[in-house]
């Protein structure tokens, strides 16, 4: 009987991994963009404050672009079928902390808001 070594650089292993990075960061970055665009889109009401969907809306600021990255990167990696399996894993481990840490993620940067009261 001869055993398979189940080999973590080959592109079979690689191929799907990126598919499910760029699935995921679609999902976030489709969810960051309707937050985004629905906070700017809210009738004016004289009881909310001015700066108040600028303050909502801060952390979508630099996770859109952290998305776009990854897509792109996805998307290139797809077309080229170069699946370098340094930066598939980067950027898996990069997918996962947002995963993990997401809301610590949103808390700190909401703290860092120049447009806090």
């Amino acid at each position: 009987m001869k055993s398979e070594f189940f080999n973590l650089r080959e592109t079979k292993v690689l191929k799907p991994i990126t598919i499910i990075i760029l699935l995921y960061s679609a999902l976030m970055f489709f969810e960051y963009a309707q937050r985004f665009l629905g906070i700017f889109t809210i009738p004016n009401n004289p009881l909310i404050p001015d700066y108040l969907p600028y303050y909502m809306a801060f952390p979508s600021f630099f996770v859109l672009p952290f998305f776009i990255v990854i897509i792109f990167t996805c998307v290139r990696k797809m077309i080229k079928r170069n699946y370098n399996y340094k930066s598939v894993y980067i950027l898996l481990g990069l997918v996962v902390l947002f995963f993990l840490f997401r809301w610590r993620i949103h808390e700190f940067l909401l703290s860092q808001s120049p447009y806090a009261a």
